[in-house]
C-alpha cells in the first residue's frame, strides 16, 4: 500500500499547508499529481524567491512521510544555488540527516525561498551574498565525486622524498570499478641514480602486474610544477612538460608531493584531478593479539571452512601459515568457499594463499598439495608431517577420518595444540573442539568422547546424512547440504577457539573445550544458536610409545546445561 493511501489524512494535510502558502501571493501556482505505480506524489510549484518566478517539483517519496521529500527545478539541468546536489535537488535547512516527520512541504519550500533569496542579495561591496554550508561530508562521500583515485603508500612517500628532486617514473596498476577507476603506486623505476624500487606493503598480484607509468616529484611551493598543477587553463600538454623531457603522446599521470599534500593529474584531452585516498592506521584488532603474531598456524583442509579459518586468521593477525589440501577449486565450491571464481582451476592451496596475501602481503605462507592419507610415496608424506611438527597450532578441517588421525598423531606426538570444527549434513547445527597438551586428552581420546556424547542414546537419531565422511567426496558421493551461512558460522567459531588455543591457557575465555552448535530447531537443539558445552575428561598420564595411542573411553561424559543463546 502507497504512503498516500496508508496516510490520506496526512496528503490532506500536505494540500493545506500548501494551499495556505498560495494564500499567502508568493507562491503563483501549485498542481498535485500521482503516480500509484511508482507510490510517489509530486507537486508543480511556481512560487517566487530571489526576485525570480520559480518553477519548481515538489516529489513525496513512497517511503514519506520517514524522509524527506525532493524540492528541485522542473526544467532539467537548470541550476538555481550553490547549495544544490548534481542531481538538481536543493540542499535545504531539512535534510535526510534532521528530517522528522512533523517536517512537510510547506516547510521545505519557505527554506528554499529563504536560501534563494539570500543568495539573491548583495553585500556593501556588491558581491552576492552566500548561505554557508553546514554540511559535515565524510571522507568518502567527498570521494564520491572523485572519477579516478590514487592508492600511495607512506612508505613510497618517504621514498620519493629520500631521493630528493628530480622527477621519477611511477610504477601503477589500475583497477577498474563500476564508479571509479583506482590506481595503486606500486614501485618507482630504477634510473641512473637509483635502484628500482617496490613497495612491499603492497599485495604481489597487485605490484607484480603494474600497467601504466607515471611522474612523481616533490614540489615547491610556487615552483613551475607546483603551478602547473594549480592552474586551470594550462593544457594536459604544458602540464605535462614540467615533468618529462619526453614530448606529450596525448596521455599521461603526473604527481606532485608539497609539504605533505599529494597532488596528482590524470592527463588526456583535458587535465583531471585524481582524488588520493585518505588512509588511517587506526588500530582495531584487539591488543591481546599481538602475542599471536609470531605463532605459525597449519590449516590442514582449505575448503568451505578451512578458507574461511585462514582468512580470518589472517585478518587477525597470524603472519605465518602451512596450508595442507589435494583439491582443485571448482566451479561448485564457490558457493561456500572463500575463494572466488578467480582460483577456479587452480589448487585450493594455490588459491588460499594468494587470497591470505592479498588481506596482509607481508604473510609468509608454505603448503603441501595433497590428502593426509592419499596415496603418495613415504618421503613425501614425512615431509608434510614434518611440517606440521613445527607449527605451533593445528587447524583441521578436513571432515576426513584419515587426515583428523594423521593430523591428531602429529599433535599428540609433538605436544602441538590442535583445534577442530564440523559442520553437520543438512546444515543444522556444528561443533568445534580443541586438544592442548597437557590440559586436555590427545585429540582421537577429545574426538571419542565428543561421538560417544553425540551418540548418546537418550538422544533423538541424528539426520541421516550428518555421519557421513566428507572430507572424502568419492565421486559416487553427494555433496554435504548447507549454505555458506552455515559454515561461516561455525568457521567463525572455531577461528576463535583457535585464537584463544595460541594464547596461554591462563588467558583461555573458554571454559569447556568442546562446544555442539545449533544453527535450526533439529536433532537435540530446541532452538537456532543453542550450544551445549560438553564436559571433558582429565587428559591421561602416559609415557612412550602409548602416549600416541587412543586411550579406552568407557564412561559418557558429562552433560552440561545448554549455554545461553549466542
Amino acid at each position: 500500500m502507497n504512503w498516500f493511501q496508508r496516510f490520506p489524512d496526512r496528503l490532506e494535510q500536505e494540500k493545506q499547508a500548501l494551499g495556505e502558502l498560495l494564500a499567502q501571493g508568493w507562491v503563483k501556482q501549485v498542481v498535485w499529481s500521482v503516480d500509484e505505480s511508482a507510490g510517489t506524489v509530486s507537486a508543480e510549484v511556481d512560487f517566487e524567491a530571489g526576485g525570480k518566478l520559480r518553477e519548481a517539483q515538489l516529489v513525496y517519496p513512497f517511503v514519506y512521510p520517514f524522509c524527506p521529500l525532493q524540492v528541485m527545478p522542473r526544467a532539467r539541468g537548470e541550476r538555481w544555488s550553490t547549495h544544490q546536489w548534481p542531481s538538481g535537488e536543493l540542499c535545504l535547512e531539512m535534510r535526510a540527516d534532521n528530517w522528522h516527520v512533523d517536517f512537510n512541504g510547506a516547510d521545505m519550500l519557505l527554506s528554499a525561498r529563504k536560501l534563494l533569496g539570500t543568495e539573491a542579495q548583495v553585500d556593501s561591496a556588491g558581491n552576492a551574498r552566500r548561505v554557508p554550508a553546514i554540511h559535515q561530508f565524510t571522507q568518502a562521500q567527498l570521494l564520491n565525486l572523485k572519477g579516478v583515485r590514487l592508492v600511495i603508500s607512506d612508505a613510497l612517500i618517504a621514498e620519493v622524498i629520500r631521493r630528493g628532486g628530480e622527477v621519477h617514473g611511477l610504477d601503477l596498476k589500475a583497477i577498474d570499478h563500476a564508479g571509479c577507476v583506482v590506481f595503486f603506486a606500486v614501485g618507482l623505476v630504477g634510473s641512473a641514480e637509483h635502484g628500482a624500487w617496490v613497495d612491499v606493503g603492497i599485495p604481489l598480484h597487485l605490484r607484480a602486474k603494474a600497467d601504466r607509468i607515471a611522474r612523481i616529484t616533490v614540489m615547491q611551493k610556487d615552483d613551475a610544477r607546483h603551478l602547473a598543477m594549480v592552474d586551470k587553463s594550462l593544457s594536459p600538454g604544458e602540464v605535462w612538460a614540467q615533468f618529462s623531457p619526453i614530448a606529450y603522446s596525448g596521455y599521461g599521470i603526473v604527481v606532485g608531493l608539497l609539504d605533505g599534500q599529494v597532488l596528482a593529474k590524470w592527463l588526456g584531452d583535458k587535465a583531471y584531478d585524481i582524488a588520493k585516498v585518505p588512509m588511517d592506521n587506526q588500530q582495531r584488532a584487539p591488543g591481546r593479539n599481538k602475542a599471536i603474531a609470531d605463532k605459525r598456524v597449519a590449516i590442514v583442509g582449505c575448503g568451505s571452512m578451512g578458507s574461511k579459518v585462514a582468512a580470518s586468521l589472517a585478518r587477525s593477525g597470524v603472519t605465518d601459515f602451512y596450508l595442507v589440501d589435494g583439491d582443485v577449486m571448482k566451479i561448485a565450491n564457490v558457493v561456500r568457499n572463500d575463494l572466488d571464481w578467480t582460483a577456479v582451476g587452480a589448487h585450493k592451496v594455490e588459491g588460499v594463499t594468494e587470497r591470505l596475501q592479498a588481506i596482509n602481503p607481508g604473510i609468509e605462507v608454505d603448503g603441501w598439495i595433497g590428502n593426509l592419507g592419499g596415496q603418495f610415496s613415504t618421503a613425501n608424506l614425512v615431509t608434510c608431517l614434518g611440517k606440521l611438527a613445527g607449527c605451533d597450532l593445528i587447524v583441521e578441517t578436513t571432515a576426513s577420518g584419515q587426515g583428523f588421525g594423521m593430523a591428531a598423531q602429529v599433535a599428540t606426538m609433538d605436544c602441538i595444540p590442535m583445534v577442530w570444527g564440523r559442520v553437520f549434513g543438512g546444515g543444522y547445527g556444528g561443533y568445534v573442539a580443541r586438544s592442548r597438551p597437557g590440559l586436555e586428552a590427545n585429540a582421537l581420546d577429545v574426538r571419542h568422547e565428543i561421538y560417544t556424547w553425540m551418540t548418546n542414546p537418550d538422544f533423538p537419531k541424528p539426520p541421516k546424512d550428518s555421519d557421513i565422511d566428507y572430507g572424502v567426496e568419492p565421486d559416487d558421493q553427494p555433496s554435504m547440504i548447507a549454505d555458506d551461512a552455515d559454515v561461516s558460522v561455525i568457521a567463525a567459531h572455531l577461528t576463535r577457539l583457535a585464537l584463544d588455543a595460541l594464547l596461554p591457557a591462563t588467558e583461555s575465555d573458554y571454559p569447556n573445550s568442546a562446544y555442539v552448535i545449533g544453527l535450526r530447531a533439529e536433532w537435540i537443539f530446541a532452538e537456532p544458536f543453542q550450544t551445549f558445552p560438553i564436559l571433558l575428561k582429565a587428559p591421561l598420564a602416559m609415557d612412550g610409545i602409548d602416549a600416541g595411542r587412543s586411550a579406552p573411553i568407557t564412561d559418557l561424559p558429562e552433560l552440561l546445561q545448554p549455554a545461553a543463546a549466542a
